[in-house]
C-alpha cells in the first residue's frame, strides 16, 4: 500500500480584500458557517435519496417507519424533503449558522414543528427520551467524529434514540487501498447560480493510519455579487475501515443488515469493502 505521509501544515481562512474578512486568526471548517455556499456545494437528488431510504425501511425495518431523526443535518435538505414523502422529521446540528438556516427554510415550508424541526446539538451524545422509527446520517458527516471514544458514544446515543427494530442509514466512504484512488475527477467541482460562482476542491493529502485520520485539503474560491473571495482549510476525518466501522455498529446494538452504493445496488458483504466502491450507504438495524 502506498501512502503519502507528506505532513501539510494548517491552512488559515483568507478572505481576499474585495470583502472584509470575517475571522482574524487561525480556525477550521469556517466553511461551514456558511450555510448558502454548503448548499450549493453539495446539492443532491435528495428525493432520489429519500426514495432508496423509503424502499431500505419498507424491507428491513420491523414496523412502518413515521418519525425520522438526521443527526448532523446541515442545511436542512432532508428535512425540507421527508414531510413530503409522509414522515415526521427532527434534524440537529453542531453548528449554529446551520440550524438557523434549516429554521428558516421550514419556516418557509410552513412545517409545524412536528412536521420538521431542527436544533442545536452534539452527534457525539445527544440523546431524545422519545424514540423514532430511523435515521439518516449523510456526506460522511460522521467522519468528524474521530476518536474511538465519541464513535462508541454516538452509537449508544442513536440506538437509545431509536425503536428496537428500526433502522439508521449512515453514508460514509472507507479507506482505498492506494492513496491514488482517492483521486477522481470530482476533486474539483464548480457551481453556480444567479450571483454566485463557487470553485471548489476537496483533496484528500494523506492518511495517518495509526490514528485512523484522513487528512484532507480544502479551498473554496468564489464570487458572490461581484465579490471575490477564497477560504482555504485543512479538515481532518475519521478513516474508515469496513471491519471496524462493523465493530462500532455491532458493538454498540446495530447489525449491518444490507449495503449499497451511489446507484443504490446492492453490495455483495462477502466482497472487499473499501474506498475503491466509492461512497457507501450503510443500513443499520437497531438490535
Amino acid at each position: 500500500m502506498t501512502i503519502n505521509k507528506q505532513i501539510l501544515e494548517n491552512n488559515e481562512l483568507l478572505i481576499s480584500l474585495d470583502i472584509k474578512p470575517i475571522v482574524e486568526e487561525k480556525k477550521t471548517h469556517q466553511f461551514y458557517n456558511f450555510p448558502k455556499y454548503y448548499d450549493m456545494a453539495f446539492d443532491r437528488d435528495v428525493a432520489s435519496d429519500i426514495q432508496f431510504f423509503q424502499n431500505c425501511f419498507h424491507q428491513y425495518a420491523d414496523f412502518a417507519v413515521k418519525r425520522v431523526l438526521e443527526p448532523a443535518c446541515g442545511t436542512g435538505m432532508f428535512l425540507e424533503a421527508l414531510p413530503q414523502f409522509g414522515y415526521q422529521a427532527l434534524g440537529y446540528d453542531l453548528n449554529t449558522a446551520m440550524v438557523e438556516y434549516s429554521k428558516k427554510r421550514l419556516n418557509k415550508r410552513g412545517f409545524t414543528e412536528k412536521e420538521a424541526n431542527v436544533l442545536v446539538g452534539d452527534m457525539k451524545d445527544l440523546i431524545f427520551n422519545e424514540k423514532f422509527d430511523a435515521a439518516i446520517i449523510c456526506i460522511n458527516s460522521l467522519g468528524y467524529l474521530k476518536s474511538d471514544a465519541d464513535i462508541h458514544s454516538h452509537f449508544k446515543a442513536m440506538h437509545n434514540s431509536l425503536n428496537a427494530g428500526g433502522l439508521y442509514i449512515v453514508e460514509i466512504s472507507c479507506m482505498c487501498d492506494e492513496l491514488i484512488d482517492e483521486k477522481k475527477v470530482d476533486d474539483v467541482w464548480y457551481v453556480n447560480n444567479d450571483d454566485t460562482e463557487l470553485e471548489l476542491t476537496w483533496n484528500i493529502s494523506w492518511y495517518d493510519i495509526a490514528n485512523r485520520i484522513r487528512h484532507i485539503d480544502f479551498q473554496m474560491k468564489g464570487n458572490d455579487q461581484g465579490r471575490s473571495f477564497i477560504i482555504e482549510e485543512p479538515h481532518e476525518l475519521r478513516l474508515w475501515l469496513y471491519e471496524e466501522f462493523n465493530m462500532f455498529a455491532e458493538t454498540n446494538g446495530f447489525k449491518i443488515v444490507d449495503i449499497y452504493n451511489q446507484k443504490y445496488e446492492k453490495i455483495d458483504k462477502s466482497c472487499r469493502i473499501n474506498g475503491e466502491l466509492g461512497a457507501l450507504f450503510f443500513v443499520l438495524k437497531n438490535q
